[in-house]
């Protein structure tokens, strides 16, 4: 008898490939899906080639905010960075590679900050219509209770041998001086100029101080402020911005002009120009938990670039192999 072949039905679905709607269907998801993440990755890469071509070579950092005051490392650490600008304080934890905001808020214009190497949880914040004092860190702030004659304050500075003895540059008022932690204020009866722009202490008895002016330069004071000096040579002939000394060699100065950035290692008496890539200087920090390591900022186009250097400013760049 013949065999008889029977046909067996076929599945539901499916396909003369063999393959079902649903897989078909699954696959062009699939394909979706693939193509939608690959233009992901593409997007992603445009907008990071877009960062490299907009951070010029060597700069850790394009600072963007609306003025550029005041850079100061952190006394025991020395990737810690505090960056005081116009509406608060930045804060970076890598060297000033990246930076967030540790105050942002109006009315808090950061012109100057301070830190007692003795006293590294004691932060001083003061600029315009603002002299406050912060106990942890920078992590909470209160107003000092003081008696200045006014408080728009374009210059303040420590000294290094004595957390209470402050120096305040008070528009209109010239410089004083507190030896108790900025509560009550004497004027120091120097003659310094009128355009403050950056002060520094280098300890000592009597003090020496360092004082930067936007038409007078660098000036330099042996007796706590009470008179002061042009130094013997001047850095650069467009003003001084912003100064630093070097906390393991205080007579080395480094001073930020509209020329570039310089550095003395006499107290001011000679001084050499740094290969610094900016043509101007406006903020400078030194550490003092890492002798030789330095911070500076160039505004170029309305942004400020942060560069680094680890050599006492005779090279500059910032790459993870040179923390």
């Amino acid at each position: 008898m013949a065999h008889e072949t029977i046909a067996r039905p076929a599945r539901a679905g499916r396909t003369r490939g063999g393959r079902s709607q649903a897989a078909r269907r699954s696959g062009w998801r699939r394909r979706l899906v693939l193509a939608a993440l690959a233009g992901l990755v593409a997007i992603a890469a445009g907008v990071l080639l877009a960062d490299v071509r907009r951070t010029p070579a060597g700069a850790l950092a394009v600072l963007q905010t609306g003025d550029f005051h005041a850079l100061l490392f952190s006394p025991d650490n020395p990737d810690v960075v505090l960056f005081g600008h116009h509406r608060g304080v930045l804060r970076s934890t890598d060297g000033g590679g990246a930076w967030a905001p540790l105050v942002e808020r109006d009315g808090f214009d950061a012109m100057a900050l301070a830190q007692p190497r003795s006293s590294p949880r004691r932060l001083y914040a003061a600029g315009h219509d603002l002299f406050r004092v912060s106990a942890d860190g920078g992590a909470t702030w209160q107003p000092v209770a003081h008696d200045l004659p006014g408080t728009d304050i374009h210059a303040f500075a420590v000294s290094p041998d004595d957390p209470d003895r402050l120096y305040a540059f008070v528009v209109s008022h010239g410089l004083l001086t507190s030896a108790d932690g900025g509560r009550t204020w004497q004027r120091s009866g120097g003659d310094a100029p009128g355009d403050v722009t950056a002060l520094v202490s280098a300890g000592g008895r009597p003090e020496t101080l360092y004082l930067g002016s936007g038409r007078a330069g660098l000036l330099r004071s042996a007796d706590g402020g009470r008179t002061w000096q042009r130094t013997p040579a001047q850095p650069g002939s467009d003003g001084v911005y912003a100064l630093a000394l070097d906390p393991a060699a205080l007579a080395t100065v480094y001073a930020g002009t509209g020329s570039g950035l310089y550095r003395s290692a006499d107290g001011g008496a000679t001084w050499d120009k740094l290969p610094f890539p900016g043509e101007n200087a406006v903020a400078v920090a030194a550490s003092p938990a890492r002798p030789g390591r330095v911070l500076a900022i160039v505004v170029r186009n309305g942004r400020g670039l942060v560069y680094r250097s680890d050599d006492g400013g005779r090279t500059w760049g910032g790459g993870a192999n040179e923390r």
